[in-house]
This record gives C-alpha cells, structure tokens and sequence, in this order.
C-alpha cells in the first residue's frame, strides 16, 4: 500500500476543494491515498467531488459540522486504521506544489526525530509572500508568534525551520507517533482554533521535533481579513488560546502567564466597549467565562452573535469634514490605511497640506489606551482606528489602567485556581 494517507477536511467550499485535489493529484510521485472529510456540506461538495474524481478518492461524510478537529479525526481515524506509515492534513482552500508531499516526505524518512512537518505557506492572492513557517509558543505572554509572516520571499530563509508547532493547513504526521505514543489525534474538545497547535506541542513534549520545509510549498486562501459575518472566530480564538495556556504553561511561570492572559483578555472586552461593539464583547466574555469554567466542543448558539464591529463613531464624525491632515509618527503603513479609508467613507474630504489647514488632525498612536494628551486638539487615532473624539472617550481612555488592575486581582485567583484544576485532572489525551 502507499506510505502516506492523506485527509483533506471540507466544509461548503466546493470550489476550492476540487482544486485542492486536482493539484493534490498532480503531485510527480503518486505514494499517497487521498481522503476527503466533508463536514455536513450544504453547498454540494460531496456531489462535486464524486463528479470529478470518482473512486480515485475517498469521501467520509460527517452527518453535522464537527469542526475542524472533528472532520480531520473522522479521516485520521480511518488512516490509522489502514496502517499509513505518514499521516497528511490539508485544509481545503489549499493548492499544493507538485513536489510538495513529496518533499514532507523525503525530509521525514531521513529524519526519524521529526514528528511533524509543515509546509511553507504563501497566499493565494500574494503568493510572493510568506503566510506562515510555523508556530513558536510564548508561555510568559500567553500568546503564539506565526514565524515569518506576511515577509517578501527572497530566497534568505532557511530551508529548514524549527517550530513549536504547525498549523494543520498543510502538515504531516508520523504514524508511529500517534500510535506509539499519548499524544492522540487532534483534541476535538477544541471544535476549531487552536486545536492544531495543541496537537503540535503534544507532538513536541513526546519528544520530537517540529519543523517547516521550504521543499514544500503550498498556496492558502485563508480570508483572515475578511470581516466575519458572526462573532463565532472571536469566541474560539479566545477560549481555546486561554485554555490551552491555563493547561500547559510550565507551572513556574503560571502566575506570570496569568496575568499576561488577563490583560489580554481585558484589553479584548475594554476595546470593544470602547467601539461599541456590543455582540464582539459579549461573545469574548463567553468564551473566557468558559474556559475558566472548563467549558469545551462546541458552542451553544446564543454564545454565537451577530459580528456588530464596527467604525459607527468615526464615520459619523468625519461625514461633514471637508479637509483632514495626517500626523503619522513614523507610522507610514497606517497612515496609507487610514488615508485610504477617509478617503472611502468621505469621497468629499481633501488632505491638507499643514494641519493649520484641516477641519481634523489626526494623529496616529500606538495604542489608543496609551494616550495621555486629552486636550483634543488632535484626533488620537491607533491601526484599528479606535480614536479619541470626545469627553466620554476621554474618561474611558483615563479609566483604562486602573479598570485593568480591578479585572486582573478579581480574577486571578480564580484563573490560577482553574489552571490547577485541570493539571490535577490530567490532559485529556493521557
């Protein structure tokens, strides 16, 4: 039989699976069986497929959405199963490389110390562009850094990059790993996000390594800054990363990465307030009362809103502005974005050329909260254009810092006390 079983898990993307295949199939060495999960598909995936490819692939179709997670184990399941020596996970707006799987598994064969590796990531609609090389774990901050993304590809990476972890987009696993070891398929309990970077760190704490190859390149679509019509990414993000930290940061730096979490946290709900985003901040406010709560799977769906980010409050404010004049601070990428959206939302509005001159200065900061001129005389405006207008932002902005402390010492205890709690109980893969 062929060495490797490869899952590709689809939800109402039709279009993009077929091409995910064909390119899959138009790979130079042929040493792989492919195996398409299609999660409760309302677009007609499942029929396209079939249409297109016949019985040279494999479809398991799940009766209702299970997730990310849970459509990869429904294929993974079936390849540990038949015996596959490697086991490859592809989202379905991939298109892969014709060296690609080939080139996974060269590298894996030559180095039986890897557990997992990763393709190198472009985007599809920038594919000079890096999307990610990998993953690298911040335990003291509780947050994770994509390793090279959005940089030019020019040829100085190395080929071979150590990681903490990969993102399933494009990955392969070794069987024997999953087989001979605790660490399991992917942990469903997670339904989607972060689910395979707690695979990959399993994969890692077995004692293997972790690593992306630029041999093997592939193309993601991944719409990230597309605004999302539900709140549905902001829950999971936020209660699966606190979570996974709550559950493995070394306990000698616990207490650190708690606080570190809970500003996180904070700053998440205080901005949104702040912008009045009402649905975004009570959605985050879920997901984090159910991760201290060990809350898990899928979401009930009131956790799930109506996505109501939004720019209400600038928008109004420059509709009747006729000139506005841009204090950048070196911030030259913001400036271009921020110019560009005036620009948008007011076809009638002219840049000035001294700021003597503008109905609005703008001035571009850091952070909106870190702002300690309030003598509005300039628009304090930060990259997600939340923006100092008038006196009750000013309050808000004032009160920031302190409202911050009162929400880290109520809830630490509890936070700490949780984390605990789950390391007595166990990981859920022992």
């Amino acid at each position: 039989m062929a060495p490797i079983g490869i899952v590709i898990c689809n939800y109402n993307k039709k279009d993009f699976v077929v091409d995910c295949i064909r390119s899959v199939q138009e790979s130079k060495v042929q040493n792989f069986d492919i195996y398409v999960v299609d999660n409760a598909s309302t677009d007609g995936s499942v029929e396209a497929i079939r249409k297109e490819f016949g019985d040279s692939v494999t479809i398991l179709e799940n009766e209702e959405n299970l997730g990310g997670s849970g459509g990869f184990n429904t294929g993974l399941r079936v390849v540990i199963d038949k015996g596959y020596e490697y086991f490859v996970c592809l989202d379905d707006d991939v298109l892969v490389d014709e060296n690609a799987i080939l080139a996974l598994y060269e590298y894996m064969e030559e180095n039986p110390d890897v557990g997992m590796a990763g393709s190198r990531v472009y985007h599809m609609q920038m594919p000079d562009y890096i999307q990610q090389c990998g993953l690298m774990l911040d335990f003291e901050h509780g947050s994770a850094k994509t390793l090279y993304a959005d940089r030019l590809e020019d040829g100085t990476l190395p080929e071979v990059i150590e990681c903490d972890t990969v993102a399933t987009c494009s990955v392969m696993i070794r069987g024997s790993v999953i087989r001979e070891t605790n660490v399991g398929i992917m942990p469903e309990e997670n339904f989607i996000y972060w689910d395979d970077m707690e695979w990959g760190h399993r994969i890692h704490l077995a004692g293997y390594r972790i690593v992306t190859l630029a041999a093997s390149k592939v193309l993601h679509q991944m719409g990230a800054n597309v605004r999302k019509p539900n709140t549905f990414l902001n829950y999971y993000m936020w209660r699966n990363r606190t979570n996974f930290f709550m559950r493995y940061t070394p306990e000698d730096i616990l207490e650190q990465m708690s606080v570190q979490v809970l500003s996180s946290v904070f700053d998440a709900l205080y901005e949104s307030m702040y912008r009045e985003e009402h649905n975004v901040m009570q959605s985050i406010s879920y997901a984090f009362h159910d991760a201290m709560n060990g809350v898990k799977g899928k979401a009930a769906d009131y956790k799930i809103l109506k996505n109501d980010a939004n720019d209400d409050k600038l928008i109004e404010y420059i509709s009747d502005k006729k000139s506005y004049y841009i204090i950048s601070d070196g911030q030259e990428e913001d400036s271009v974005y921020l110019r560009n959206f005036l620009q948008h939302v007011n076809p009638d509005i002219k840049e000035a050329d001294k700021k003597e001159n503008a109905d609005v200065v703008f001035h571009l900061c850091p952070y909106i909260f870190g702002v300690k001129d309030f003598s509005r005389k300039e628009i304090y405006i930060d990259s997600e254009r939340s923006c100092i207008i008038n006196e009750d932002d000013v309050e808000a902005v004032k009160n920031y810092e302190y409202s911050k402390l009162l929400f880290i010492y109520m809830n630490q205890g509890v936070f700490l006390a949780e984390a605990h709690h789950m390391r007595e109980q166990g990981a859920d893969y022992e």
